[in-house]
């Protein structure tokens, strides 16, 4: 099982390493302060494989933020694992916190993968201040985002 996994992440990292992307674009312009988009810098920690055939399941993580008129959250991700990097971008929708209430912070959004590399990841985020923590899970591991927001 667990290289079952490892390969899994070399797999997905690489071709996620190919893969183009518009994350430094958006960071750049976040850095402007164009269209109210946000840089946020921290890193991602795996909590049910924090180590696995000498790697350790943690990295750098970095993020643009960028709010929609509905109140999600359109979200680009930059992350590091090893020698590895690759970008993915998803939604994030307002949780509802009481009966249409939809601006308590709290966010949550799926992001899909193929099934050998966990399917379908769920997020549970909740962004405060200058602080963006947010929790998920697949098939095949569980963990965090923490980062803090780069002014």
């Amino acid at each position: 099982m667990n290289r079952i996994l490892l390969r899994c992440f070399l797999v997905l990292f690489a071709g996620l390493l190919a893969a183009c992307s518009s994350f430094d674009q958006h960071w750049k312009e976040a850095g402007a302060g164009k269209n109210g988009l946000t840089r946020w810098d921290g890193q991602w920690k795996s909590g049910k494989n924090l180590y696995l055939n000498g790697a350790y399941h943690h990295g750098r993580l970095r993020c643009v933020i960028a709010p929609q008129p509905d109140k999600e959250l359109k979200v680009y991700f930059h992350a590091n694992w090893l020698m590895f990097s690759g970008n993915y971008d998803m939604t994030l929708q307002p949780v509802k916190s009481g009966p249409r209430r939809r601006n308590s912070g709290e966010y949550e959004g799926t992001h899909e993968l193929p099934a050998s590399f966990g399917g379908v990841y769920h997020y549970r985020a909740k962004l405060a201040g200058d602080h963006f923590k947010a929790n998920y899970t697949c098939s095949i591991d569980q963990g965090i985002f923490e980062l803090t927001r780069v002014r």
